[in-house]
């Protein structure tokens, strides 16, 4: 895959993520608030915690870690790798900034590439995920796992969600 993916939408433009991201995304993950809503990330979270993702994202596919830039700043980051995940810094949260670059990434995936359902997940209690999840046409599995959130240190359940290229076709 390209590492040269770009996707825009009305407001925002979605690319992989760089070197020169590095301290912006720390100074906005190295917040619990948002961290403790992901399973991966670590609190605090450094620059070698960034640059390791960035190793893992060359190693597998750009498009599990691409940027949610506006006028040239870092939102947050949304990706699929294989499952859809995204985190978005506080200070930009209820704007509708998570909805519009989730659903760029889902149409683009669908479109471009060959697969036939995306999946997804939200922690019990993340109303916000669950709400963007919704919105996008995701619907819950039924299936709740326990997972290891690494900066809350314990297991949370995560409710799985899906979204099947049949549903999404249907609510274009």
């Amino acid at each position: 895959m390209s590492r040269e993916i770009k996707i825009n939408t009305e407001r925002f433009t979605l690319r992989p993520l760089t070197a020169a991201d590095g301290e912006h995304v720390v100074r906005l993950l190295d917040d619990y608030e948002v961290a403790r809503w992901l399973t991966v990330v670590p609190h605090p979270y450094t620059l070698t915690d960034f640059n390791g993702f960035l190793a893992h994202l060359a190693d597998t596919s750009p498009l599990g870690g691409l940027a949610i830039e506006e006028a040239g700043q870092v939102l947050g980051v949304v990706g699929l790798d294989p499952t859809l995940g995204y985190w978005l810094g506080r200070a930009h949260q209820g704007r509708g900034v998570m909805g519009e670059a989730a659903l760029a990434l889902v149409n683009w995936a669908f479109q471009q590439q060959d697969i036939d359902q995306i999946g997804s997940g939200y922690f019990e209690g993340n109303v916000a995920s669950k709400s963007v999840l919704h919105r996008l046409g995701f619907r819950d599995t039924g299936v709740v796992e326990d997972v290891n959130c690494v900066s809350q240190g314990i297991e949370v359940k995560l409710v799985k969600a899906e979204l099947t290229r049949d549903m999404w076709a249907a609510s274009r």
